[in-house]
C-alpha cells in the first residue's frame, strides 16, 4: 500500500510518500520545507500567523505532490509545537479546510515511534538508546524490542537558540548558561542511563535534523547524500571539533559550511551544544545515525498490513 505521512515539527515540515509491504517502508519520495511553525510558542505559548500561514502553504503542496505520486493515503501529525501552542485548534481547523486531519502526538507517543523508526532503519539487534534531537523537544528511549524507559524533555535546537543565543556569535556566557540548563533537565535520564549501562551494552541511534546535519557537517558533503549520512557513526571528537568552530563564527559564515544547509545556520550551534552535552552526560562516545525516523514509526503503527 502507497501511503504519505506529513511530520509538522517546530523547525521544519517533511514529507514521506513511501510504499508501506509486510511491515516494512520502502521509500518513494522524501521532500522538506523549514516553516519554524514552533517560533512563536517558545515565546508566547502561541502559534504565529506567519508560521501557520507558511506551514499550510506547504501542507497544500505536500498534499498535491502525494497524490501525484499515487498515494492512497495521506497521515500527518505534529509534536511539541502544536502540544504547547494555545491556538493549536485554530491551526487544527485550518488544516482540516485543505482537508487534512493531523493528530497531535505526547511526548510519550512521539518517543515511541522514534523509536520504531530508528530500529527499523538501522537494523540494529540488542539494545539501544534512541536520541531525537528536534526543535522544541528532544526524546531519549532506550529499548530493544520493548522499551525500558523513555523521555520527552523541552530541549531543542529552535528553543534553545532563542532562549540562550542572544548574540552572533553566542558569548561564553550564554553558552554555559545553555549547557547548565540542558543537563539540568537530562539529570533524571542520565542518572537511570549511567546505571543501567554497567550491566548492558548499548548502541546509540540519533534521529532528527540537528543529528542528520551535523554527520552531513563531519563528512563535509557538498550535497546531501541520505546514503552517506544513513548509518554514518559521528565520533564526539568529530561533534567536539565541529562545535569549537562553529562558537566563533557568524551564521553567514556558517552558510558557507559544507553539509550545513543555509536554513539551518542559525539554529546548529545550539543543536550541537545539546548532541555535546547529552554524548557528556550519557558518556556516549559515538552516535549511529539514521534517516529512518518519526515518520517511518508512524506508517509502520498506523497502516494495516
Amino acid at each position: 500500500m502507497r501511503c504519505a505521512v506529513i511530520d509538522l515539527g517546530s523547525n521544519s515540515i517533511r514529507l514521506l510518500v513511501a510504499d508501506v509491504l509486510n511491515g516494512s517502508v520502502v521509500p518513494v519520495h522524501r521532500e522538506l520545507a523549514t516553516t519554524r511553525l514552533g517560533r512563536g510558542v517558545i515565546q508566547n505559548q502561541r502559534l504565529d500567523e506567519k508560521s501557520m500561514s507558511d506551514t499550510l502553504s506547504v501542507l497544500t503542496y505536500f498534499q498535491n505532490k502525494a497524490k501525484s505520486l499515487q498515494s492512497e493515503r495521506t497521515l500527518a501529525f505534529g509534536t511539541s509545537a502544536l502540544r504547547e501552542a494555545k491556538n493549536s485548534n485554530d491551526f487544527l481547523n485550518s488544516a482540516k479546510r485543505i482537508g487534512l486531519n493531523i493528530k497531535i502526538l505526547s511526548g510519550q507517543e512521539e518517543a515511541l515511534l522514534s523509536f520504531l523508526g530508528a530500529k527499523s532503519g538501522i537494523k540494529q539487534h540488542g539494545m539501544a538508546l534512541v536520541i531525537d534531537i528536534g526543535g522544541n523537544s528532544t526524546e531519549l528511549i532506550v529499548g530493544e524490542s520493548n522499551i525500558e524507559k523513555s523521555e520527552s524533555l523541552p530541549i531543542g535546537a529552535v528553543r534553545w537558540t532563542q532562549r540562550y543565543f542572544k548574540s552572533d556569535p553566542p558569548n561564553f556566557d550564554d553558552v554555559v548558561e545553555a549547557h547548565s540548563a540542558i543537563s539540568r533537565l537530562l539529570g533524571g535520564f542520565a542518572g537511570y542511563f549511567n546505571q543501567f549501562q554497567i550491566n548492558n551494552a548499548i548502541t546509540t541511534i540519533g534521529v532528527g535534523g540537528t543529528l542528520t546535519t551535523l554527520s552531513a557537517m563531519a563528512q563535509e558533503l557538498e550535497i546531501y547524500d541520505i546514503k552517506k549520512v544513513h548509518g554514518y557513526v559521528l565520533n564526539k571528537r568529530i561533534a567536539d571539533d565541529i562545535f569549537s568552530k562553529l562558537l566563533s563564527m557568524t551564521a553567514d559564515e556558517r552558510c558557507k559550511l559544507k553539509g550545513l544547509q543555509p536554513q539551518r545556520a542559525d539554529i546548529i550551534t545550539a543543536g550541537v551544544l545539546i548532541v555535546r552535552t547529552i554524548m557528556e552526560d550519557l558518556h556516549i562516545n559515538q552516535i549511529i545515525t539514521s534517516e529512518t525516523d518519526i515518520m517511518e514509526g508512524y506508517l509502520l503503527k498506523s497502516v494495516s498490513f
